[in-house]
């Protein structure tokens, strides 16, 4: 039975109408041969397997036989799809006469290739019933693809068309995504938004490296090798790198798969370093195996370490995983097909950018979670700022109100004993005494309530805008801390236009210009200054308010200066808390800035809103 059926294929072979192409190959270890002995060789071509050979050292040689056994012409391109062949010589023969040479390769300069196209083909036209062999010569310093394609000029054309179209779009997609990050990373300066832009970046370099547009492009032979080799690692080095400031790992967390995921990022890089050197010895190339294992065990690392923080339920770890998850899947295929290890064709040339785009897009998410939760931290701190700043400012007014009621207070004390003394003593004067003293508690009573009433206006929760006169303002600040400054022979000098009014959050302004009289308050007494002045104008000019607040106090060294106005900084025993909460007031409820910098005999600031 077998028997009749092998005959019925034979017969119905014989009959058979169409192109027949026979496909061999042939390693030439020596890399010695010529096409001249290769054609003597015939014999030591072998059917092709498989058509990845991993990286290799040796020269292919592929040999295809054409027999147009059709009523018509046989015109057709023969193409490789992968780009990154280095060194390709096409000999096309027909009655053992070389017809035609093609020289193709990326590593071949522009003016010397046949065709600049980012796959290597060549045309090849059969009459009927012509027959042809066609000898490839392939060198390259990455995995080797021996495949070569058949297909109409119209069909080839349409084909890489439309790749080209989904390769443009991924461009686009990674080129809004990379700006978006570099933007968040100058605003936020969190460094995970430029490690992902830059993660973006390589894997955008090198895939379109290994795709063939940048040589199609005419970019330079050695950029285009360099794309082509270090890109990947690169990529993965910023990839590495990303969760360590993302997830913000501490000292003591997962010590081992940081240091798996540092020696692994750092060979990847030293790979990448030495491969500029290829000039001087291309077979520095060869690294490139390094490079998938390397890449490989990274991806591996990752994926584990992901695993890890999703498990502990850290923030975001749900779309780190998933797209460390893609992209492991993905690329592990992509590396094992392109190193020979693997067998699939219809879309592995794909499969670099799909797992990149998976891997990118479920970052992104990640970036954007992250930013959602800085908006909730920064409004929760907004809110606990505006607390802070309403205890700051009740602490302090709370201590100047006790400096300014001591006088009052005494004075009361003391009539009361005065009148109670004439009474005791049976005095003459009483009745004028009571009267004297009576006037004299009146006003002291008045002064407690008209004091108190002032720091309860100053105090009250309004954050409305309102048009204040600075001066009456101020002079009502001066008034609160008067006694204590005169105390310490502590001179102001206050100048401003009495018509100078300005559209403000009131109780933000005072507080802020009660932080900067303590402050100048502190440094006078620790430092024992003689003669303290404090020197205060206010000017407008055109649509911005400029307050100079300046004290002889002696300035600060330029190390104190440049970190001022930093959170829990003091160059005394304070909280070093009073600074910081008046540059937040001023920029984020006053829409202004707070500068300082020495100044004559002491510290000058500048507050323009």
């Amino acid at each position: 039975m077998k028997f009749f059926i092998l005959l019925i294929i034979f017969i119905s072979s014989l009959f058979a109408k169409g192109v027949l192409v026979d496909e061999k190959y042939f390693i030439d270890k020596n890399k010695s041969l010529d096409i001249k002995e290769i054609i003597k060789k015939d014999k030591v071509f072998s059917p092709i397997k498989k058509y990845s050979l991993g990286a290799t050292k040796d020269v292919v040689w592929i040999k295809l036989d054409f027999y147009n056994n059709t009523k018509s012409i046989f015109k057709k391109r023969i193409y490789n799809r992968t780009a990154g062949i280095d060194l390709i010589d096409v000999y096309i023969l027909k009655n053992n006469q070389i017809e035609k040479r093609y020289k193709l390769g990326d590593f071949r300069v522009h003016n010397i290739r046949d065709n600049h196209f980012r796959v290597p083909y060549f045309d090849l036209t059969l009459q009927v019933n012509e027959k042809a062999q066609v000898y490839i010569k392939q060198k390259t310093y990455s995995p080797m693809d021996i495949k070569w394609h058949i297909q109409s000029v119209e069909d080839f054309n349409s084909y890489y068309h439309e790749q080209s179209l989904i390769y443009f779009y991924c461009f686009g997609f990674f080129s809004v995504t990379t700006i978006l990050s570099l933007i968040l990373f100058f605003l936020l300066k969190n460094k995970s938004y430029v490690l992902y832009a830059f993660f973006t970046i390589f894997s955008i370099i090198y895939q379109f490296t290994i795709s063939g547009f940048f040589y199609q492009f005419g970019i330079p032979i050695y950029l285009n090798t360099i794309f082509g080799f270090s890109g990947s690692a690169l990529a993965m080095v910023f990839l590495g790198l990303f969760p360590l400031y993302f997830f913000k790992i501490k000292k003591d967390e997962f010590k081992m798969s940081k240091i798996i995921i540092k020696v692994l990022v750092a060979l990847l890089g030293f790979i990448a370093f030495i491969q500029i050197f290829y000039p001087l010895y291309n077979d520095i190339l060869f690294t490139t195996k390094f490079t998938g294992l390397f890449v490989f065990l990274i991806m591996l690392t990752l994926l584990i370490f992901s695993i890890r923080l999703l498990i502990l339920k850290k923030e975001g770890s749900i779309f780190y995983f998933f797209s460390n998850g893609i992209f492991f899947i993905f690329i592990s295929v992509f590396i094992l097909v392109f190193f020979g290890y693997l067998k699939f064709e219809s879309l592995f040339y794909y499969f670099f950018a799909i797992g990149t785009i998976g891997q990118d897009l479920f970052l992104g998410f990640a970036l954007i979670h992250s930013t959602y939760r800085l908006r909730r931290e920064h409004e929760k701190n907004t809110e606990l700022l505006n607390e802070y700043s309403k205890l700051s400012l009740l602490g302090q007014t709370m201590v100047n109100i006790s400096h300014q009621w001591k006088t009052p207070i005494n004075s009361i004390y003391n009539s009361v004993n005065h009148i109670e003394i004439a009474q005791e003593f049976r005095d003459p004067t009483l009745n004028m005494i009571i009267k004297d003293n009576l006037k004299n508690i009146k006003q002291s009573t008045n002064y407690l309530k008209e004091t108190a009433l002032s720091q309860l206006n100053f105090y009250k929760d309004e954050n409305n805008i309102e048009e204040i006169k600075i001066k009456d303002e101020i002079s009502d600040v001066i008034k609160l801390i008067d006694s204590e400054f005169s105390k310490k022979f502590i001179d102001i000098r206050f100048k401003c236009d009495d018509n100078l009014k300005v559209k403000i959050e009131k109780n933000y302004f005072l507080n802020i210009i009660m932080i900067l009289f303590e402050n100048s308050f502190k440094i006078f007494e620790q430092r024992k200054i003689k003669k303290p002045l404090i020197y205060l104008l206010v000017e407008k000019t055109k649509n911005k308010t400029i307050i100079l607040f300046e004290d002889n106090a002696g300035g600060v060294s330029d190390f104190i200066i440049k970190r001022i106005f930093q959170k829990d900084f003091s160059e005394s025993s304070s909280t070093g808390i009073g600074l910081y909460l008046a540059k937040e007031i001023v920029s984020q409820k006053l829409n202004g800035q707070i500068t300082a910098e020495n100044k004559n005999e002491g510290l000058s600031f500048k507050i323009v809103i």
